[in-house]
């Protein structure tokens, strides 16, 4: 059976990491965590002036070392790519078979996380998996459904390190060619959302935590100080706002009030489920 790694990249995420983590742990091989030390500041120079660490280091050394499976390195980098590609550099010297990007506010329910393993083994010649993700929006009542989203997330990628050409063998160097690709040979497959998805909650924090991230996640550098006045902050009085997404509006056409039954089971014991708006 394939050889699975997954590997979280992640700063200031004391809100669902423990949560992410837990969910997938027990489908994978190997988690490694790449904890930041500070924020990236490839997308906003000035971010470690204006962001500091959170709780999530002390709450990683409480139980990183109650999980053999688990693997936590600490360090600095100043890109998302550069952050997961020291993920990837750990991944190719153990020889595991695929790596499976995961943010540290992801979280994954049980019945799909068996639904992907079998994708994977059903098709082995495939490079890269796409699994599809619910956004919570300001709460755990609102997302950005799935079958609503355009974007098409790259989750998990074989690691392959050697092509053959005319039935030689030449090795092939597996890199990030972007935030959330590799360079994987192989097709690109789609899993079903009726099969798997994940539940993405980046937008559903307490408003000091969303403050953090504006300033410091990947998109710091496009985010205009009116969408945050007169979209984020104005979306709990006016929820039928059309066109939400900070950088490419359409892109989140309408935050839907849905019900959480199908939320992960491990999400019921978080401090925000059940609430209305999380303040």
């Amino acid at each position: 059976m394939s050889r699975i790694t997954a590997v979280f990249c992640v700063y200031n995420e004391e809100e669902y990491l423990e949560y992410a983590v837990k969910s997938i742990l027990p489908a994978v091989d190997r988690v490694i965590l790449c904890l930041g030390m500070a924020p990236y500041t490839a997308y906003n120079p000035k971010a470690r002036e204006v962001s500091h660490p959170d709780k999530t280091e002390a709450l990683v050394d409480a139980w990183a070392g109650k999980e053999s499976k688990l693997t936590v390195i600490k360090g600095v980098w100043n890109s998302e790519v550069e952050h997961r590609e020291a993920g990837l550099k750990l991944c190719l010297e153990d020889g595991t078979d695929y790596y499976w990007l995961v943010d540290g506010d992801e979280v994954y329910r049980e019945d799909h996380l068996r639904n992907i393993r079998q994708e994977l083994e059903r098709n082995p010649e495939v490079g890269t998996f796409i699994i599809k993700c619910h956004i919570f929006w300001h709460s755990f009542s609102y997302r950005i459904p799935a079958q609503e989203m355009t974007w098409r997330p790259r989750r998990i990628f074989k690691l392959t390190q050697a092509r053959r050409i005319l039935g030689i063998p030449f090795p092939h160097r597996l890199r990030f060619v972007g935030g959330n690709d590799i360079n994987s040979l192989g097709p690109v497959m789609e899993i079903s959302p009726d099969r798997a998805v994940f539940y993405h909650f980046s937008y559903a924090r307490s408003a000091k935590a969303m403050e953090d991230k504006f300033r410091t996640f990947s998109h710091a550098h496009q985010i205009s100080q009116e969408w945050i006045d007169n979209v984020w902050k104005k979306w709990p009085d006016n929820r039928q706002m059309a066109n939400i997404h900070p950088v490419d509006p359409p892109k989140f056409p309408r935050a839907l009030h849905q019900p959480m039954e199908d939320l992960p089971a491990i999400m019921r014991q978080h401090p925000y489920y059940g609430l209305d708006i999380i303040p």
